[in-house]
């Protein structure tokens, strides 16, 4: 992310979806806070924490979301998934932003 940028200006092609580069181990909250700052991509997430958030990446993946722009996704959601998936979605991306220490979202 370039100095001077704040998370409202990332654009959504900015994430790095996949990358060869190694990291060490990280932790689920910092895994979470680099994710949503857009420092490591949806790849290197899933090498970090595993399958759990699998539905929310891919629908941010299909729909070029990006994760620091929380309201978008959350209008995406409201307006692309279905009732079962909405439901699966929001608590996915909630538990995402627990997981990155902040403020919860709606």
């Amino acid at each position: 992310m370039k100095e001077g940028m704040g998370l409202g200006d990332i654009a959504p092609g900015l994430i790095v979806r996949h990358t060869n580069r190694r990291l060490g181990k990280l932790d689920p909250c910092e895994a979470c806070e680099r994710l949503i700052s857009g420092r490591i991509s949806f790849s290197e997430f899933v090498d970090q924490v595993g399958e759990e958030y699998k539905e929310l990446l891919d629908f941010m993946m299909d729909n070029d979301l990006h994760p620091g722009r929380p309201e978008e996704v959350l209008f995406c959601i409201d307006c692309h998934a279905g009732l079962y998936d909405r439901t699966l979605l929001r608590s996915q991306l909630e538990y995402l932003y627990s997981h990155g220490r902040r403020e919860s979202i709606g």
